[in-house]
């Protein structure tokens, strides 16, 4: 089940609970309910987390690829200068295009390095913001929990 709509269930019950007489802001909710959603919250956030590692993964093969791009860049580069300088013809032109073409390579592979960086990056920033709201909202679930136990257990019995 997704964690958000875990939350939405949980806020629900917190919505739906029965206020108390004495403390306008309190409400009576059965812990039971709390309890299993937030069990299935815990048996939820392992797939955010396999996500997240899965990201890393497709971050690992984007930096190989633009590394390997980049070489082949290169390569091809440094190829088709020593191409053009056996041309004896055209030996200075061939020497200025072929550092043309070097650093031409090496501005491509340097850009598309950078954009796969700045995908992973950006990535990874959103799941972090993502997990962080997930936290924050557990945290203060709990803390809700908590307090409202509190509250029911100073409650005198009848």
């Amino acid at each position: 089940m997704d964690i958000l709509s875990l939350l939405d269930q949980l806020e629900q019950l917190i919505a739906g609970g029965k206020k108390t007489i004495l403390s306008g802001d309190k409400v009576l909710v059965d812990p039971q309910e709390i309890y299993y959603i937030i069990d299935q919250l815990r048996t939820s956030v392992p797939q955010e987390i396999r996500d997240a590692q899965w990201i890393k993964k497709e971050e690992d093969r984007i930096k190989s690829n633009a590394i390997a791009e980049n070489e082949r860049i290169i390569k091809e580069a440094q190829a088709e200068a020593e191409r053009l300088v056996e041309e004896s013809q055209i030996v200075k032109m061939s020497e200025e295009r072929g550092k043309e073409i070097i650093l031409s390579a090496n501005k491509d592979a340097q850009d598309i390095t950078m954009g796969a960086f700045q995908y992973a990056n950006d990535i990874m920033e959103k799941i972090e913001k993502q997990l962080s709201i997930y936290f924050d909202v557990i945290q203060d679930g709990k803390a809700e929990i908590q307090k409202t136990l509190e509250d029911l257990q100073q409650m005198p019995q009848e």
